[in-house]
């Protein structure tokens, strides 16, 4: 006879709640999750906070233009080099991804424009040169800004 578990009956379940980060209940039933509007992510409620639910939305680029937080960016720049535009107005722990899609970063580099928040501390754009590269960002505060995550 195989074992019976419980899964509980909770207000809330199988259903995701949405709206913005200031409607986010405080606390939940833990799995319960929330689409935050403000940080275009899903959340999932684990007992003790809410925490992203870390699937970024891809998003194919071949010209010049800005970003938004928690997306993957495939890059095409065998046309010519790109420069993307991090967001202006970045939560902390926003992730944004940048996949070098036509092997070419090399002869025509990304470029990523900090747009006034600080990249691995520095007041500086960022260009990306290496062919095949891939890397992610995570913002942290407007003193680190965004950081690298990987590689």
């Amino acid at each position: 006879m195989g074992r019976r578990v419980s899964l509980g009956v909770y207000p809330s379940q199988g259903k995701t709640l949405i709206g913005a980060e200031a409607d986010r209940p405080a606390t939940s039933n833990p799995g319960v999750q929330f689409y935050n509007q403000t940080r275009n992510q899903l959340e999932i409620y684990n007992g003790q906070g809410w925490h992203a639910v870390r699937d970024t939305l891809p998003v194919v680029v071949s010209s010049s233009g800005s970003v938004v937080g928690n997306r993957h960016y495939w890059v095409n720049t065998a046309g010519g080099a790109v420069t993307l535009t991090l967001p202006a107005a970045p939560a902390q722990n926003d992730i944004i991804r940048f996949t070098d899609i036509g092997g070419a970063f090399d002869t025509n580099p990304l470029t990523i424009n900090r747009n006034g928040k600080n990249i691995q501390r520095l007041s500086d754009d960022m260009t990306v040169d290496t062919e095949g590269a891939s890397l992610t960002l995570i913002f942290y505060d407007d003193t680190q800004g965004w950081l690298l995550k990987t590689v």
